[in-house]
């Protein structure tokens, strides 16, 4: 059975393209693009990054995307490792720790669900008051480049949006994000701003010279 980094590579080639025209259409980065063409996910950013990559390319070439990503996680689906214990070793483990009696129970619970109300709303009342976290892993401050254009990546909170430049980029569910800024001689500044959905906002320049 062809791989989605198959399928892709012939679909192109059917139809007269090269990587850069890709490139330019889907603004995926050229590396990236090939490591797809070559199955060779662990150099993309994460499995995340991959699956919106592939989709991206896949609608590009007119395919169904829908198909491709079935492929996709069919290739990449990582099979769960167990282990088994000899049934004489096992058994002592299935014996409960501790007794829970209806009146313990009764207790855990309403502990629980008082604990559980109490952090909810203090993690509201902080997120009311601070702004969002924002960590840039990349570009470093001061980076000296021969690119023009520079992965901007990083993490902030899941409910927040982020600016690159003044251009919206893609927050995750555990709140990574990613973008490309493009780049030109001299000094440029890549502007990162993070807001929470009460407008609270945090902001990181990064000074990145071009030779």
């Amino acid at each position: 059975m062809k791989t989605v980094g198959e399928i892709l590579k012939e679909t192109r080639l059917s139809r007269g393209f090269t990587l850069q025209h890709i490139e330019q259409g889907t603004k995926i980065r050229l590396k990236f693009l090939e490591a797809i063409e070559q199955d060779d996910y662990p150099k993309l950013p994460s499995l995340s990054y991959a699956k919106g990559f592939v989709k991206n390319y896949a609608e590009f070439l007119g395919l169904n995307s829908r198909h491709i990503l079935a492929f996709f996680r069919r290739q990449t689906e990582e099979v769960p490792r167990s282990t088994l214990l000899p049934k004489g070793l096992a058994a002592p483990l299935n014996q409960p720790f501790l007794r829970l009696t209806p009146g313990r129970f009764l207790t855990i619970i309403l502990v629980g669900f008082v604990t559980v109300f109490l952090l909810y709303f203090g993690v509201q009342y902080l997120r009311l008051q601070n702004p969002p976290p924002l960590v840039v892993d990349s570009p470093k401050d001061q980076l000296v480049t021969t690119q023009r254009r520079i992965d901007v990546l990083g993490k902030t909170d899941p409910d927040a949006t982020v600016i690159v430049n003044g251009v919206s980029a893609l927050v995750r569910s555990d709140g990574r994000f990613f973008d490309q800024v493009q780049l030109s001689s001299g000094i440029n500044k890549v502007t990162i701003v993070a807001t929470s959905r009460w407008n609270k906002t945090t902001t990181i320049v990064r000074e990145v010279g071009v030779q």
